[in-house]
């Protein structure tokens, strides 16, 4: 297995709904006026005022055939490996590289393997930490443009999705449906304008830190939380319908958070820690939080968050499963979710490519049934776009 990026580097409890709203700082949203119509009537407002429970409550129509297997994957990293050769770490580090373009390339994720499904696919933009790269504006601006290229280049197959509504159409056309993200904020540290920026571009979900310390918060490595900045950041994000991706903070900044969020929060890509401890694995009282607050987990493939059994990539059907089936037992029906990481981890060799989805997902129809794994592959995915659209 060539090199990664995540092998060459080297729990907080739900809140309550009130600790939401009152712990970051400024005004939110204004809610449903109305004259007092007695206690009843008012805790009814004040529920409806929460943008938690008004997604929670917000029933989104599952998507019928569409004349492909439909899947829905929160997470890959092939536009940084194909488009960003040219900065580091990818200079001084090219086995994490890969050839070709998003039409067809030597990684995981291209157009003409994605062609025998129905595939939303959540595109990162994956900005190094600071170590690495020291123009993070620069790294995300020049990752978002070639995107933005890619996106023109090969318009015939793929079409970018900036409201989760349209992802039926898209997916009928024939088309991927591509949602752009973002792994790591670190371009916010000069200025929050930057969220208008990435809004502007289209990104759907946005993690604050990748796996050191910014100048939003303490990632995986880290035992810092969240800054007075990277709290800010999360209201400017939520306040765009930026979905805030937990995927790579540090527990202290989970915890902290879970304090300051006022919609419903994801992780794009992790696995069970209880399953396989790895400190970027989500505890089981991280994935209840999630759950609680109607968000979505995103199961990862990248082997060395599955097992401790091997550091190989042969990654059993069962190891991989074990991950999806601890998740549901703890009530995540409604929560769980594909994040590949494909282009950025080593995967099970039986799961190297977008095109091996269609063949999992059958298998995991047979030990899951249809109805869960169609929440699993795609529904869950998009109930919670959708919701971060409407809510």
């Amino acid at each position: 297995m060539s090199i990664t990026r995540r092998s060459f580097v080297g729990g907080a409890l739900a809140l309550g709904s009130a600790l939401a709203l009152g712990a970051c700082a400024g005004s939110g949203d204004a809610g449903d006026s109305g004259s007092s119509g007695g206690a009843a009537s008012a805790r009814v407002r004040e529920r409806t005022a929460d943008p938690i429970e008004r997604a929670k409550a917000i029933k989104v129509d599952a998507v019928g055939d569409v004349g492909r297997t439909k899947a829905f994957d929160l997470h890959c990293d092939t536009i940084d490996v194909t488009g960003m050769h040219d900065w580091e770490p990818y200079k001084s580090w090219p086995a994490i590289a890969r050839s070709g373009d998003l039409a067809s390339n030597d990684g995981e994720v291209d157009l003409a393997r994605a062609a025998s499904l129905a595939l939303c696919q959540g595109f990162s933009i994956w900005v190094p930490d600071e170590k690495w790269v020291s123009d993070s504006l620069g790294f995300y601006t020049a990752a978002a443009k070639y995107f933005k290229a890619q996106m023109s280049a090969h318009a015939d197959k793929v079409t970018q999705v900036t409201d989760a509504r349209k992802i039926p159409d898209v997916l009928e056309s024939g088309k991927v449906a591509a949602v752009l993200t973002v792994e790591s904020c670190s371009a916010l540290r000069d200025s929050l304008d930057v969220v208008d920026t990435m809004a502007s571009d289209g990104v759907k979900m946005a993690g604050l830190t990748w796996n050191g310390t910014n100048a939003l918060g303490g990632g995986r490595s880290t035992t810092e939380g969240l800054t007075d900045l990277g709290r800010k950041a999360v209201r400017r994000l939520e306040a765009r319908r930026i979905a805030v991706d937990a995927a790579h903070l540090s527990p202290e900044s989970f915890s902290d958070l879970l304090e300051c969020r006022r919609r419903p929060i994801l992780i794009s890509h992790c696995a069970s820690k209880a399953v396989c401890d790895v400190d970027r694995n989500a505890t089981d009282d991280q994935f209840k939080s999630v759950v609680d607050d109607g968000g979505v987990v995103g199961v990862s493939f990248c082997t060395e968050f599955l097992t401790r059994r091997t550091k190989g990539t042969d990654v059993t059907f069962d190891e991989l499963m074990a991950h999806f089936e601890h998740f549901l037992d703890l009530g995540g029906e409604d929560c769980v979710c594909l994040g590949s990481d494909f282009d950025g981890a080593s995967v099970p060799d039986w799961l190297k490519g977008v095109d091996k989805l269609g063949a999992f997902r059958a298998k995991m129809a047979e030990r899951l049934g249809e109805s869960v794994t169609e929440k699993v592959f795609f529904q869950n995915a998009y109930a919670f776009m959708v919701r971060n659209e409407t809510a």
